[in-house]
């Protein structure tokens, strides 16, 4: 029996291009981390998406009605500028604080507001290949709430620009089961979100912002004879993620996930699209997220959902762990591409090997 797929998106596959426009005031980004070429080399491997972090939060913090500052807009031209000369999608993520500790105010609306209706007056002819995406990871807001705000947000952005996709993601760090309550937009450009990262044990072993620095070394699928020992002194938070391990870090487990994506696109109607899915790699057996990613990106290649990776040059991408831990430890370079890829994640992410 042939495997049901998803509505399909304007899209297949690409990745993040994170720690450009993230975490800092405009008259601290460099306008020129990424460039052209960068955008170009994605393309060589076979990505037809680039999702574009941007944290606005912080970019115009302290700005009256958060106007986003010309350097910005001036970034983002470019950027739209490229993706149409490409014919490569881009999608402007609305992202936020994502760390253990931080949550989404329920005053979000104020802020969400006044920016994506600069963004979308400013866009609203420009290139078919640009997407909206109006927040990312939403949480520790509640669900119904959360809900009504996108609702309207959404409903904001359409009202000045009817051409562009607008994606639209769930509370709960924009998981499946929040994005099943997302209102029902009746819109023949909404695209509905969510994020993969399952096992989190494995995905997210030595993140320091999930408070993991000492859960390491988690190998995929658990086997007892390779599970390190319980840190010393444990807290409460790490005896959890260890006794939960047996049971959550298996294949079947994983795999159960993704049909439920499916039956939700027919049910809207509507694209689905994994906005995130990664494991980070500093700590993680090489061999272990080869099999991981091969096994997420084949089930989502069967189903025919669209995705986007997390991410490019950071801790989570195809580039090599031996290189990124020099830049980590102080070594400031830009890692070169294709000579510093590892071609092993590369072609576990489905993407282009034959890079000559």
């Amino acid at each position: 029996m042939s495997q049901k797929k998803a509505i399909a998106a304007p899209f297949t596959k690409g990745i993040n291009f994170t720690n450009w426009l993230e975490y800092k005031r405009a008259d601290l980004i460099d306008p020129d981390y990424y460039t052209k070429q960068d955008f170009m080399n994605a393309k060589k491997l076979g990505c037809d998406c680039i999702r574009l972090p941007i944290h606005f939060e912080e970019i115009c913090e302290g700005i009256a009605d958060y106007t986003i500052p010309e350097s910005i807009f001036s970034i983002l031209d470019k950027v739209a500028a490229w993706a149409e000369e490409l014919e490569l999608y881009v999608i402007f993520d609305f992202h936020n604080a994502t760390h253990a500790d931080s949550q989404t105010s329920a005053e979000v609306e104020n802020l969400l507001t006044p920016l994506w209706t600069q963004i979308a007056d400013r866009y609203k002819n420009a290139s078919k290949y640009l997407i909206y995406e109006l927040m990312n990871e939403p949480h520790g807001i509640e669900v119904p709430l959360w809900n009504e705000i996108i609702g309207r947000v959404f409903k904001v952005v359409r009202s000045i620009d009817p051409n562009h996709y607008i994606i639209a993601g769930g509370a709960d760090w924009n998981s499946f089961a929040a994005m099943k309550t997302l209102p029902d937009f009746q819109d023949d450009k909404v695209i509905y979100t969510f994020h993969f990262y399952d096992p989190h044990t494995f995905t997210h072993q030595g993140a320091s912002w999930c408070h993991m620095e000492r859960v390491i070394h988690i190998p995929f699928p658990y086997d007892a004879a390779r599970m390190p020992a319980l840190p010393e002194n444990p807290t409460e938070e790490e005896k959890q993620k260890f006794a939960a391990y047996p049971e959550q870090g298996t294949v079947e487990r994983v795999e159960e996930f993704f049909d439920q994506y499916v039956a939700f696109s027919q049910e809207r109607q509507a694209p689905v699209f994994c906005g995130e899915f990664g494991c980070f790699a500093p700590f993680a057996d090489h061999e272990d997220r080869v099999n991981w990613y091969t096994i997420v990106t084949n089930l989502l290649e069967e189903r025919g959902i669209a995705r986007t990776s997390w991410d490019y040059y950071g801790g989570f991408g195809p580039f090599s762990m031996d290189r990124f831990k020099l830049r980590a430890a102080g070594q400031e370079f830009k890692l070169s591409f294709p000579e510093d890829l590892d071609m092993d994640i590369v072609k576990a992410l489905g993407l282009n090997c034959d890079l000559k």
